[in-house]
């Protein structure tokens, strides 16, 4: 196995910021620093990162179905709420990948696989579906808009698909499906068509779906779930 995916697979980091680690001299094998990347490790050597002996563990993959007016982190931050006070004693490494902000609820995904949450965050390869609240009637030149994509933060942004769902006097719900975890994006994608986003849902994570979670629920994946993900990723199983 690679260095860089031994350290990623131990919790220490995310596959790129092991890199890093091994470049800068930060992890020794076999008490001698080792900074070439590539290097093949096994279970027989002895790995440190800063001084701290580090060891491969299975990794958790976790599906969590994140509640409104909560921040999607682990670490307590302030008086607001957070999702540790849903997962009491979260493991060691756990990161929260494509974490959605304090006002939208939907599916989050928990794991100490670093490769997988890099990979996820910039690979723009995962789809996402998300079911959104627009102020005032959309109209099918709106969606026709929001389907030829946008630009956010220097980044292009194009959806799979675009559907109104439903719609009240005010308002209109759609669906979109699209490789974006930033939700600011898809905030700036409505403004793009002259409506303010009011509501997000994230209903499908990749291939993972809310179905069977109460809010703040949580399921570990199953090893055809993680296999899907990964691929999806772009990544081998």
């Amino acid at each position: 196995m690679r260095l860089q995916r031994y350290l990623a697979q131990s919790g220490v980091s995310s596959r790129r910021a092991a890199e890093h680690l091994i470049a800068t001299g930060g992890v020794k094998v076999n008490g001698v620093v080792v900074n070439t990347l590539g290097t093949s490790v096994g279970g027989k050597d002895w790995v440190e990162v800063n001084g701290r002996h580090v060891v491969p563990e299975a990794p958790i993959y976790r599906l969590m179905l994140k509640p409104r007016a909560c921040l999607s982190t682990l670490t307590k931050t302030g008086d607001r709420p957070t999702l540790a006070q849903y997962l009491k004693g979260a493991e060691p490494g756990l990161q929260v990948v494509a974490p959605l902000d304090f006002p939208a609820e939907g599916v989050v995904l928990l794991t100490t696989d670093g490769e997988l949450g890099q990979a996820i965050t910039t690979g723009n390869r995962v789809a996402m579906t998300y079911h959104l609240k627009l102020q005032g009637m959309i109209k099918d030149q709106d969606l026709g808009r929001l389907l030829n994509g946008w630009r956010a933060e220097g980044r292009s942004v194009k959806p799979v698909s675009v559907a109104p769902i439903a719609t009240t006097d005010k308002n209109t719900w759609i669906e979109m499906v699209v490789t974006e975890t930033r939700p600011r994006a898809l905030k700036a994608g409505c403004e793009w068509v002259k409506h303010s986003l009011l509501k997000i849902s994230r209903i499908r994570f990749g291939g993972l779906s809310f179905e069977g979670l109460a809010m703040g629920g949580w399921r570990d994946l199953s090893k055809t779930e993680i296999k899907d993900l990964r691929k999806r990723a772009g990544l081998e199983a």
